[in-house]
C-alpha cells in the first residue's frame, strides 16, 4: 500500500466504484472538484449506486468528511468494504456507508480528529472551533452505528487510539459483515506497524516475496568468455573480475580522452575568435554568438569565419576647419557626429592619426567651452 493517496472513480458494470487507497491527505490532482465531477459523470451515465473500497491508515479528517459529503450528495448513499486496514479518518468514510464489510484479518482504528494550526490567536481560536465541530460530526457518526453502550464507547474515544479486529468492529456496530481474509503485502504490513497498531499480523497473511536464486552455469559462462569449457567457477569469476577492471580502465581512459578533445576544441575556438576580433573581422559584442555557432558546427563555422573580410572603416582624410562656427569635420563629420554615427571610425582615427583626432577633439571642446 503506497502512502500516497490513490483515489479512483470508475464504473464496474452497472455499479459505481470508488477506491481509496493510501493516506487521505494532499489530494493533488484528485481534489474535491475533480472527485465530484467524476462521481457526477457516473451518476449522469445512469449509475445510481456506489460502492467504496477502503485501504487506508487515515489522514486528514476534513478531507475524509468532504469525500463523504460528495458521495452522499451525488449518490444519496453508498456501500463500502475494507481491506487489511481502515483507520483514523478512513473509518469515518466507512461508518457513514449504508453497509460496510471488512476483511476478517483487517484492522479498524478510531480516534478523535486531530489537526495542526500555525497562526495568531484568532487563527487558533477559529481552527479550534472548526476542529471541535468536526469532532462532534465524527462522534455522532460512530454513535449512530453503536451496538454497545455509548458510555463504553465514550471511554474508548477519550482514551486515544481504539484498535479493533474486524470482528470486534462488527461487535461494536461499525462493520456490518466480516468477509474472507486478504493477503497483505510487505509494504502494507509495514504501514500497519508504523501506524502504531497493537494487533499482530498473522505470518500466514503476509505475502512472502519469492527469493530468486540464480546459479551460474559455469561451462556456458566459460565458453561465453572464450575460456576452456572445463574452467572452474573460481577461474570464471576471476576472468569476469578481470574484464570488469579492463572495462573500468577503458571507461576512464575514454573519459580522459574526451575531456582532452573538448579542451583542445575550446582552445582552438578561442584562438580563432581572438584572431578574428584582432583582425576586425568580427565585433567584440558578436563573439558569444560565434562561440555558440562553433559549438554546433566547428568546421563549418571555422570556414565561414576565415572567409570574412575585416570590417572596413574609412580612415583617410584630413580635418577641415569651418569658418561659419559649425565646427571642424573629418570626412564631413564633426566630433559629436562621429561619436553618434560611427564611434569605431573615431576610435580608429585616434589610433591611426592621433594628431587629427586631437585637433577634432580640441575643436569640440572649444565649441562646447570645455577646458
Amino acid at each position: 500500500m503506497s502512502t500516497g493517496l490513490q483515489l479512483k472513480v470508475y464504473a464496474e458494470g452497472t455499479q459505481g466504484r470508488v477506491d481509496i487507497i493510501g493516506q487521505i491527505s494532499e489530494w493533488g490532482r484528485n481534489n474535491a472538484v475533480d472527485f465530484r465531477e467524476k462521481c457526477t459523470e457516473l451518476k449522469n451515465s445512469g449509475i445510481t449506486n456506489c460502492h467504496v473500497y477502503l485501504m487506508t491508515v487515515g489522514g486528514d479528517c476534513f478531507q475524509a468528511n468532504e469525500i463523504v459529503n460528495i458521495l452522499i450528495d451525488v449518490f444519496g448513499s453508498y456501500t463500502g468494504e475494507g481491506g487489511a486496514i481502515v483507520a483514523s479518518a478512513g473509518t469515518y468514510i466507512g461508518v457513514c456507508a449504508k453497509s460496510f464489510t471488512m476483511a476478517k484479518n483487517g484492522q479498524y482504528m478510531i480516534h478523535k480528529p486531530s489537526g495542526w494550526i500555525n497562526g495568531n490567536e484568532t487563527d487558533v481560536d477559529n481552527y479550534l472551533k472548526l476542529l471541535k465541530n468536526m469532532t462532534v460530526t465524527y462522534y455522532d457518526a460512530y454513535k449512530a452505528a453503536l451496538k454497545k453502550p455509548e458510555k463504553e464507547f465514550k471511554a474508548k474515544w477519550d482514551a486515544g487510539d481504539f484498535w479493533m479486529t474486524a470482528q470486534e468492529a462488527k461487535d461494536w456496530g461499525f462493520v456490518t459483515d466480516v468477509k474472507e481474509p486478504v493477503k497483505i503485502d510487505q509494504e502494507t504490513a509495514q504501514a500497519i506497524q508504523k501506524s502504531g497498531s497493537p494487533i499482530a499480523i498473522a505470518p500466514t497473511d503476509i505475502i512472502v516475496e519469492p527469493i530468486l536464486e540464480t546459479k551460474m552455469d559455469v561451462k556456458v559462462m566459460a565458453i561465453t568468455l572464450g575460456m576452456d569449457p572445463n574452467s572452474t567457477e573460481d577461474q570464471v569469476n576471476a576472468r569476469i573480475a578481470e574484464n570488469a577492471n579492463k572495462a573500468k580502465d577503458y571507461d576512464t581512459l575514454k573519459a580522459q580522452q574526451e575531456q582532452r578533445e573538448r579542451d583542445e576544441k575550446t582552445a582552438k575556438i578561442k584562438a580563432d575568435l581572438d584572431a578574428a576580433e584582432k583582425d576586425k573581422r568580427i565585433k567584440a559584442d558578436a563573439r558569444a554568438a560565434w562561440q555558440a555557432q562553433f559549438e554546433k558546427d566547428f568546421d563549418g563555422t571555422k570556414a565561414l569565419l576565415a572567409g570574412l573580410q575585416p570590417i572596413a572603416r574609412p580612415l583617410s582624410g584630413d580635418i577641415k576647419t569651418s569658418t561659419d562656427g559649425t565646427g571642424a569635420t573629418y570626412q564631413g563629420k564633426t566630433f559629436e557626429q562621429l561619436q553618434d554615427e560611427n564611434p569605431e571610425a573615431l576610435a580608429d582615427l585616434e589610433d591611426s592619426n592621433p594628431e587629427a583626432y586631437n585637433a577634432l577633439f580640441a575643436d569640440w571642446k572649444k565649441r562646447n567651452k570645455i577646458k
